[in-house]
C-alpha cells in the first residue's frame, strides 16, 4: 500500500460556460492576484469567472493585538488590508507587476468571541459543541480589501477598497455527540476557524443560513466582483484626472 498522502485541496473550478463582463475583458491577460494561499478561496475566485488568478500567500504574521480593536471585525478589515499591502509592496518591484491584488481575512464570532482554529481533537469537540448548544446563531465575517495601482505618482501610488460581509450560521441543535465525535475524526474541520468546513461534511451540522453562502466558505463573490469593480473604475478616473 502506498504511503503517500492524499491531495485533499479542492480541483480548480471547472465550468463549460465562459463568462465575459466588461471587468472581464479589463482584466483579460492581466496579471491578478489573490494574497492567499487558501485553495478554496483560489477555487471562488476562479467561479467568478478567472481562471487566470495568480496565489500569493502575504508573510504577514496576523498577530495583531485583538485587545486593541473595539469589534472583533475591525480586526479582521485590519488584518485584510495590511496581507493585501504585503503582497503588492512584494510584487510591485517586478518587471510585470500586479494589476490588481484582493486579500481576505475571516473571523467567526460566537457571542462577541473570536472561534479560532482548534487546537487539538479535544478543543474541536467543545467547539462544535459550544456551536451546537448556542441557542443564537453564530457569525461569519470576512472582510475583503482590492488594491489596483495608480499610473500617477501620487501616494501611496494605489486605489485601495474594503469591504466587510456578514453572514449568520446556526447548527442543527439535535446534532448528538457521537455525530460530532465523527466529525472530528474525520479531521475536516482541524485547520478551519470554528472547527467545521461548510462546504464539505460540515453542511451536516448546518440547521440554517442568513446570508453569503461562500462568505462562510471564506470569499463572499458576489461582493468581491462589485469591489473589484469600483476599484478598477476609480483607478481608471485617478489615473486621467
Amino acid at each position: 500500500m502506498s504511503n503517500e498522502k492524499m491531495d485533499t485541496s479542492p480541483p480548480s473550478y471547472d465550468s463549460h460556460f465562459t463568462l465575459e463582463t466588461s471587468m472581464h475583458r479589463q482584466l483579460k491577460d492581466k496579471r491578478i492576484i489573490l494574497a492567499s494561499g487558501s485553495p478554496r478561496r483560489k477555487q471562488l475566485f476562479e467561479q467568478m469567472g478567472f481562471p487566470n488568478v495568480e496565489t500569493c500567500v502575504s508573510g504577514f504574521p496576523e498577530d495583531l493585538n485583538k485587545s486593541m480593536y473595539i469589534t472583533p471585525w475591525e480586526y479582521a478589515a485590519d488584518t485584510s488590508v495590511q496581507k493585501a499591502i504585503a503582497v503588492y509592496e512584494k510584487l510591485a518591484a517586478e518587471e510585470d507587476s500586479p494589476d490588481i491584488v484582493v486579500s481576505a481575512d475571516t473571523i467567526l464570532i460566537l457571542d462577541s468571541e473570536i472561534m479560532e482554529k482548534p487546537n487539538d481533537p479535544k478543543h474541536h469537540l467543545a467547539m462544535l459543541k459550544k456551536l451546537r448548544n448556542s441557542k443564537t446563531p453564530h457569525k461569519v465575517f470576512t472582510a475583503v480589501s482590492v488594491i489596483v495601482p495608480m499610473e500617477v505618482p501620487i501616494h501611496p501610488g494605489y486605489v485601495m477598497k474594503t469591504h466587510l460581509e456578514e453572514t449568520q450560521v446556526k447548527f442543527d441543535p439535535s446534532i448528538t455527540d457521537e455525530f460530532l465525535e465523527a466529525y472530528v475524526r474525520c479531521g475536516e474541520g482541524s485547520d478551519k476557524a470554528g472547527g467545521y468546513a461548510i462546504q464539505g461534511h460540515g453542511a451536516l451540522l448546518i440547521e440554517s443560513i442568513i446570508g453569503d453562502f461562500s462568505n462562510v466558505v471564506g470569499l463572499p463573490i458576489r461582493a468581491t466582483f462589485k469591489l473589484m469593480e469600483e476599484a478598477l473604475e476609480q483607478g481608471d478616473a485617478d489615473n486621467y484626472d
